[in-house]
């Protein structure tokens, strides 16, 4: 039986790597990571994607009607970053108690911002699927991160959210609500403001439609990515990213 043993622990390995109830590949730098990366753009399950033959032209790249019906996606969303009209249009959806999107913004996020949204390939949007019945903070935090969006400042508090999570907060929504708060004020927001907007209903309930909407794309777990409506489930390594993103854009 020893010649399975490594079988085995890869197996392992692979249930690892998603909050919820789906068990996607783990991020390695491995011999492993080819192989995920090979499987992931084989078996990825697919909504309408955009049309890649349009990547080099000078026109606008909407998303299919529905997918930005769905996600209200928009040119000005502050959950945004790149530029709207980038040919691959990536929407992470995340749990800020999540520690795999936690893993996914340390170790991938910021060279698939480096590499490819800062260079125009890449429109990277953001959208909420918290998953509550394992994560009791998750609701409110992804409520600071909306409120902060209203002010502006939608990036600061993700970041600060996903650096200081079982550091600072997590799991104690009555504790957590004054941290948010805290935060708020570091990041120079407006206290009222932001307060009023983290205590209306219809800022959770704007959440919990923006989750039932991610949920009839397929999403059932975080962190869950499209990628030209393509999805892809788990922390994936960067290298999973980058090999999509050159297939939908051609360069190579």
């Amino acid at each position: 039986m020893r010649p399975f043993l490594p079988v085995l622990l890869g197996a392992a390995a692979l249930l690892l790597a998603a909050c919820g109830s789906y068990a996607p590949p783990a991020p390695t730098r491995s011999a492993l990571e080819e192989s995920q990366t090979s499987v992931a753009l084989e078996a990825r399950p697919t909504l309408a994607p955009l049309n890649s033959e349009a990547a080099t032209t000078a026109s606008p790249r909407p998303a299919p009607p529905d997918l930005a019906e769905l996600l209200q996606l928009r040119p000005d969303d502050p959950r945004a970053l790149g530029d709207p009209n980038a040919p691959v249009l990536i929407v992470e959806f995340t749990d800020f108690e999540c520690p795999f999107c936690q893993q996914f913004v340390r170790d991938t996020r910021p060279m698939i911002i480096d590499q490819f949204v800062e260079t125009g390939l890449v429109r990277f949007v953001v959208r909420d699927f918290p998953l509550t019945d394992i994560h009791p903070s998750a609701p409110l935090a992804a409520a600071a991160a909306h409120c902060a969006a209203g002010q502006g400042q939608f990036w600061p508090m993700y970041e600060r959210l996903f650096a200081s999570h079982r550091v600072e907060w997590g799991g104690v929504p009555k504790r957590d609500r004054d941290v948010f708060i805290e935060f708020a004020g570091d990041l120079g927001l407006d206290n009222p403001t932001f307060v009023a907007c983290l205590d209306d209903p219809a800022t959770q309930e704007a959440i919990s439609a923006e989750q039932a909407a991610a949920a009839r794309l397929g999403i059932n777990s975080t962190p869950n990515f499209l990628v030209n409506g393509q999805l892809l489930r788990g922390a994936l390594p960067f290298r999973v990213f980058e090999d999509l993103i050159q297939q939908e854009t051609g360069a190579r």
